[in-house]
């Protein structure tokens, strides 16, 4: 089965939807809205997808499910412009598929995945400065990307980090560059300011921000199922980054765009388990570089059986976290 995700075939337009289904179909039949902070307190982006919500709660999964589709053809063009996967394969669609179904706050419309959208257009602008040591549209339009993420989901901010690592990696330093960066990412937030004074709501958008940035969570992740299948995840990334970097990827500029995906999951963790105002769904975030990673392993895996078992083991696992979402531990 897993041979078949690496072939250009008509087969996986039919399988990839059919999975999504599945894997949404309940969600379509009986939506289920848990409220969160973000969304009795949305972010000004987000604040519409919210009225929706409120609406109707079929049109307000429905539009989630558009945003993931939105997501995974952002995906397709990065891959196709960059060839992150150098091997022809839809098998980095399916993983985030998977992983964007892993818990019900992800298949349900939440701020992540549209601020996701916005990333994944930003990772697109900032590759694109390999070598261009003189190039400030890409950067500045990475620097919005990142703004207008933080606009539907406030934490996104933290990812302001990866613009100014990005330009250390992929160019020498150049300070125009740094600074159309920095002009990107305020000059979004700034408009967003500029109105709401205008129209005299800026007191409440402070409040929304704060809200967003400074509440304090409390975390409990005690569901049995999704942690294993984290601890499993972590396993085969860490598999797949030893092949990345001890050979696995041959263009430099490959690498280095490997290495800047590797440091924004690393923010995405330190972030989480550092600053207590970010909750679990931050993790969501590691979708996208988790996916990337595995799939150009598994892809380039000589032994047929060994791709064969992992995927196995994932579906499995996908499988169990839906049927046995809450299956707990005592801690």
């Amino acid at each position: 089965m897993f041979q078949v995700l690496q072939r250009n075939s008509s087969f996986n337009y039919v399988l990839l939807p059919i999975v999504a289904l599945l894997l949404w179909g309940m969600n379509i039949i009986e939506p289920h809205f848990v409220t969160h902070y973000y969304d009795s307190t949305p972010m000004v982006l987000y604040k519409p997808l919210m009225a929706i919500q409120n609406a109707t709660e079929l049109g307000g999964q429905l539009v989630g499910i558009l945003i993931v589709c939105l997501n995974i053809i952002a995906l397709v063009k990065v891959n196709s412009s960059i060839r992150l996967i150098e091997k022809r394969s839809v098998f980095y669609i399916l993983l985030y598929i998977i992983f964007s179904a892993s818990l019900q706050d992800f298949k349900q419309l939440n701020p992540m995945q549209p601020a996701l959208l916005f990333l994944i257009l930003g990772f697109a602008s900032l590759f694109k400065m390999y070598k261009q040591e003189r190039e400030l549209t890409s950067i500045f339009e990475a620097g919005v990307c990142v703004a207008i993420a933080t606009l539907f989901y406030a934490p996104s901010i933290y990812f302001a980090v990866v613009v100014f690592i990005g330009l250390l990696v992929l160019v020498p330093f150049y300070w125009r560059q740094w600074l159309a960066a920095l002009f990107g990412i305020l000059l979004p937030i700034f408009i967003v300011f500029a109105i709401s004074f205008c129209f005299d709501t800026l007191q409440t958008q402070i409040q929304v921000w704060n809200v967003n940035l400074f509440t304090q969570r409390t975390i409990t992740f005690n569901s049995l199922t999704p942690l294993i299948f984290s601890l499993f995840l972590a396993l085969l990334f860490i598999l797949s980054s030893v092949y990345a970097f001890s050979g696995g990827l041959k263009k430099v500029v490959l690498r280095k765009c490997y290495f800047i995906l590797l440091l924004f999951l690393a923010l995405i963790l330190s972030v989480y388990l550092f600053i207590p105002y970010v909750g679990i769904e931050f993790l969501f975030f590691g979708t996208l570089p988790v996916a990337i990673y595995i799939a150009n392993y598994m892809v380039n895996i000589r032994s047929k059986i060994f791709a064969e078992a992992l995927f196995f083991l994932i579906i499995a696992c996908t499988v169990c976290v839906q049927i046995f979402p809450d299956i707990t531990i005592n801690l």
